[in-house]
């Protein structure tokens, strides 16, 4: 199962986001604001694959650095592969 979070950790969709996925074992794709939950120590107990949008990671100004050490930087092809690839997506928040 893939989350899809666009919304800011200081939001409650993306708490909400946030935390659906990590109750429910699946995997984050991040993306717009949604990106910043990749920084480090912002990801909580959160255990599955995490992938991040490299357009909007670059838009506003996040480098590799910064970001949590699971964090798979992806690109729209990369997505869209996730997406058909038989996972189901529950939803963006």
């Amino acid at each position: 199962m893939i989350v899809m979070i666009k919304s800011a950790p200081d939001t409650t969709d993306g708490a909400l986001g946030l935390n659906l996925a990590t109750q429910s074992g699946a995997d984050l794709v991040l993306m717009q604001n949604g990106v910043y939950f990749a920084q480090k120590n912002r990801l909580g107990t959160f255990s599955g694959n995490v992938y991040v949008m490299d357009d909007d990671k670059r838009l506003r100004g996040l480098k590799d650095s910064d970001l949590d050490e699971r964090a798979k930087i992806i690109d729209y092809d990369k997505l869209t592969d996730i997406i058909t690839g038989g996972k189901k997506v529950t939803g963006m928040f």
